[in-house]
């Protein structure tokens, strides 16, 4: 079985390199474990599990996916501090240190400036900076992103529900040029990608960098990203299908 498993991932990474674009391993964090998750619908999300195999265990997790994977990068969302629950800071912090080597993207409900500034206050104390902060509009209170000391390594995550959001509209008349992440909630789990609206969406946003979540299940799908113009794709169930083999 492990036989076949690494058939399939050497598989993966041989398209990986034909396609050109970067995998980012997706993890949703929730009372302190990686939960499965499914067209936004955040409280039927469960722990994580493949076949009988338990990965509910965030460390777990990402030490079975760099096994198979040559992934630099890793997306964090911390759906209770999104939710203004207790965060999963404690946790977050220790990934973080077990895996020097990776560079995290942290979405963990950051509204206010302030919100940033304690959470990487906490960082430096521990000597970690392996990380990159991602601001969701879906939680922003202020889309003015130099306030948010855009310098700082921040990616901005459009949390996009419907086919009449405006989120974008902003980005248009926006001095700063983030590396954009376009978060499609009700895609997330598999359910497919939104190749028109990405198309749609970069077309009026010429300048910027974007990272395409939510839905990815094939290969085709980052094909059809990559001619669109996307850098990266942030997934969990393409990557979860291959631990599982």
């Amino acid at each position: 079985m492990q036989d076949i498993a690494v058939k399939y991932s050497n598989k993966m990474i041989s398209s990986l390199k034909t396609i050109n674009i970067e995998i980012i391993l997706a993890i949703d964090l929730k009372k302190g474990k990686v939960v499965k998750a499914f067209a936004g619908f955040r409280l039927n999300y469960k722990p994580l599990k493949i076949r009988n195999l338990d990965l509910s265990d965030p460390i777990t997790l990402i030490t079975k996916t760099l096994e198979r994977f040559n992934i630099k990068k890793v997306y964090i969302a911390d759906l209770d501090a999104i939710k203004n629950l207790d965060s999963n800071n404690l946790l977050i912090f220790k990934i973080l240190k077990k895996f020097p080597e990776i560079n995290f993207l942290i979405d963990s409900g950051f509204d206010y400036p302030i919100s940033i500034n304690n959470f990487k206050k906490n960082l430096k104390k521990k000597n970690i900076n392996n990380f990159s902060i991602v601001l969701g509009t879906e939680k922003m209170k202020k889309y003015n992103l130099s306030v948010f000391g855009y310098n700082n390594r921040i990616y901005l995550s459009l949390d996009i529900l419907n086919d009449n959001d405006k989120s974008t509209d902003f980005l248009k008349k926006s001095k700063f040029k983030p590396d954009v992440i376009l978060m499609f909630l009700r895609n997330v789990g598999g359910r497919g990608i939104r190749f028109n609206e990405v198309k749609k969406i970069l077309r009026v946003l010429p300048n910027f960098n974007f990272h395409y979540a939510g839905g990815v299940r094939y290969f085709r799908d980052l094909k059809l990203l990559r001619s669109a113009g996307v850098e990266s794709a942030i997934v969990s169930t393409l990557v979860h299908k291959y631990l599982g083999s």
